[in-house]
């Protein structure tokens, strides 16, 4: 079934011809707009220091960004959401490199592979994302780069830069450092990065701890750069280990995760055009237990004590992309990618246990996820006020699995393994994505934005193979934190949302005084994967993962509106942003899991002379629409009051904040359940949300050199 691969090689051919002709050089802006945060003064209403502040989750930092959400995981584990879609719906990038959680509940996603410490900038793609920002997803786009290497100018001899930093948080002793130093000259550049992230349990509103909610986070990397007059080769390459990461609405906690990788990347600019070249490696080591909160609860103690699983997942891929100028306003984007993801997952006997020995129990054996992706895109500058951008993406994806196994030949597992091991697991999906974009900009103060997007996904690796039905082994596939249990389906089809989007953008001539955007948007996915009851349960149900049809529909509305300007007071500006996300299964009439409540942020900005002052008003509506398939519980509104401040001396930066100044006791409407709770309670019948962080006042110091 391999071989199916060949009618992508005439396409390849025909891109690296073509990629070889000679053009006049030539580039206009790419039409896709996106949510844009980085670390310098580049775009100053959104810089990452003051958020990096709040948090050790890199996904965290894009909370507050109008269309995004975040589902909590653990305290550097978070999975974002974008117009209700989110996790393996999404497209994540690390440096070009495409990640994968290597783990049956996601503790393990793509951006909590990069300390926060690390990011120079993050790209969001909302609603319609071009074919050239990747394939695989039906909800948008991120992209996640690190900082750049550093050069000197020719003649200047050698540059050096670096930093340090640490930060402190009180509602959980959160303690972090972090590190960065290069060296270089006009032509070679070497750099190095550090980070260690660590926190307690965090304290809710009413002073009560929330369990399984600690963790400690190690990041090193490095990259040697050479760089041409057109050209730049890097080399990156980093390891992770996280020794203990707690999750409250799971039944197991990260105990070991350790991860390196390899990234290499080119670019070089021609006479034709540009070429992106990328090629990576990434291996993971992953093991889940009880953590140390939940074997303090007398349930687990006489319980299920112990539970080991261990997890290898290895990422591999390379990009080839070309921008290609023609007639006159055009650009032909061409593009060849390839990504394997390899996973065992596996869970070792517990010795002197009945029904976890005397085998080794396998979930996935060997699983293969290739993906091998063509694109062609198309750019033009039809006039001076319309830009249109028009796309095809094809891509074959291949899965395969091994034979599996129980703990023992019991009914209990017996039954389940044989039915599965007598099928063919192979599956072969090709999927077609389209993307049309218009934009129109009738003048210096106005833009306006339609496009429409036909977009496909294919199950993830758990969604197809995971294969036991007992409660007490499909319980650990889940990365949803809702306390049931899941089963995967080899007969499931992959998703295909097609997606209208309209914009539209009204600012003054600089962008500097007042700014208003408006995103209405709506999604139907065909054979959207949700899920089907297999058992009933008065605790978790027993659910298998099956295709339906969804819709989806919101908005998103943005702006900012100087306030005051003056020599004593400075520049005040008032920022805010407003959320609202409807789902449905269209089948069923049940509301989708994890969609938002109508969310927003308001902030009142101050910046005079070296400070830069804030005060963050985030109001969040009352959760009503909720699954009842996977008993997903109501929570209240709420309204939280944050400040900050930062004073930039010189290279010297001090950041201090305080988040829920007035200690609100709230629940995370996309927290979950907590699951620690459950168990010390002795497993009630409905299941309590995770509450939210109390009070917390955050300190921060970088020095840059």
């Amino acid at each position: 079934m391999r071989n199916s691969t060949n009618h992508f090689i005439p396409l390849l051919t025909f891109l690296l011809i073509t990629a070889a002709l000679p053009l006049p050089a030539f580039c206009i802006e790419a039409i896709s707009q996106e949510t844009v945060i980085t670390g310098s003064s580049e775009k100053p209403e959104a810089p990452l220091a003051s958020k990096r502040l709040k948090t050790s989750d890199t996904a965290s930092l894009l909370k507050d960004e109008p269309g995004v959400t975040l589902a909590t995981g653990g305290g550097v584990s978070s999975l974002p959401i974008i117009h209700g879609l989110g996790d393996d719906r999404l497209t994540i990038y690390v440096d070009g490199m495409c990640l994968t959680s290597a783990c049956a509940n996601h503790m393990n996603p793509p951006l909590s592979y990069i300390a926060p410490s690390n990011v120079s900038r993050i790209g969001v793609k909302t609603a319609v994302s071009p074919v050239s920002y990747g394939g695989d997803n039906v909800g948008g786009t991120i992209h996640v780069e690190s900082d750049q290497p550093i050069f000197a100018q020719p003649g200047d001899g050698i540059k050096e830069s670096g930093s340090v930093s640490t930060s402190y948080r009180s509602v959980n002793q959160s303690t972090g450092a972090a590190f960065s130093a290069a060296v270089a000259n006009s032509s070679v550049s070497f750099g190095v990065t550090g980070s260690i992230d660590h926190a307690d349990d965090y304290k809710d509103g009413h002073d009560n701890t929330v369990t399984s909610t600690y963790y400690e986070s190690r990041n090193l990397g490095a990259t040697l750069a050479f760089k041409g007059d057109d050209n730049l080769l890097s080399f990156k390459a980093g390891h992770q280990s996280i020794s203990g990461q707690g999750f409250v609405n799971q039944w197991m906690d990260m105990v070991d995760n350790n991860a390196s990788f390899i990234n290499i990347a080119y670019k070089n600019s021609f006479g034709w055009g540009k070429l992106d070249a990328k090629a990576y490696w990434e291996k993971t080591y992953h093991k889940m237990d009880s953590g140390k909160d939940k074997l303090a609860i007398p349930a687990v103690q006489t319980g299920m004590k112990d539970m080991p699983m261990e997890t290898r997942g290895i990422d591999l891929g390379y990009s080839l992309k070309t921008d290609i100028p023609f007639a006159e306003k055009n650009i032909l984007r061409l593009g060849n990618e390839f990504h394997r993801f390899t996973l065992n997952d596996s869970w070792p006997p517990v010795a002197g246990s009945m029904m976890m020995s005397p085998n080794t129990f396998v979930n996935i054996n060997n699983g293969r996820r290739d993906r091998y992706g063509l694109f062609a895109e198309w750019e033009a500058k039809v006039s001076t006020e319309v830009t249109t951008v028009l796309g095809i993406r094809d891509e074959l994806v291949q899965m395969d699995t091994g034979s599996v196994q129980g703990y023992n030949t019991g009914m209990m597992y017996a039954a389940d393994a044989n039915a599965f091991n007598v099928l063919d697991h192979a599956r072969n999906d090709n999927n077609l994505d389209i993307t049309a974009l218009a934009r129109f900009e009738p003048s210096s103060k106005a833009s306006y934005e339609i496009g429409y997007a036909r977009k496909t996904r294919s199950p993830n690796l758990y969604e197809r193979y995971a294969w036991s039905k007992s409660f007490m082994c499909s319980g650990m596939i889940n990365w949803f934190g809702d306390g049931n249990a899941y089963v995967g389906n080899l007969n499931l089809k992959p998703e295909v949302a097609n997606t209208l989007s309209l914009s539209a953008e009204w600012h003054d001539s600089e962008r500097k005084s007042w700014e208003l955007k408006v995103t209405p948007y709506y999604t139907y996915v065909n054979d959207y994967i949700d899920v089907n009851i297999l058992t009933l349960k008065s605790t978790g149900n027993t659910l298998q993962f099956a295709n339906h049809n969804a819709r989806i529909y919101g908005m998103d509305v943005s702006g900012k509106v100087g306030v005051w300007e003056s020599s004593s007071f400075g520049h005040g500006q008032l920022r805010g942003s407003l959320g609202y996300v409807h789902g449905r299964n269209s089948d069923t009439g049940n509301s989708l899991y994890h969609i938002m409540p109508l969310n927003g942020y308001l902030t009142l900005e101050q910046r005079v002379a070296g400070w830069t002052n804030a005060l963050e008003l985030q109001l969040v509506s009352k959760k009503t629409e909720v699954d009842p398939l996977r008993k997903e519980p109501t929570t209240p509104g709420f309204a939280l009051l944050n400040l900050h401040t930062d004073y930039q001396w010189k290279n010297l930066r001090l950041d201090f904040g305080v988040t829920n100044l007035f200690d609100r006791f709230y629940y995370l409407p996309l927290g979950g359940i907590n699951y620690d709770l459950n168990l010390a309670n002795k497993r009630l019948f409905s299941f309590e949300s995770v509450a939210g962080q109390g009070r917390s006042l955050n300190v921060g110091l970088t020095q840059t050199f």
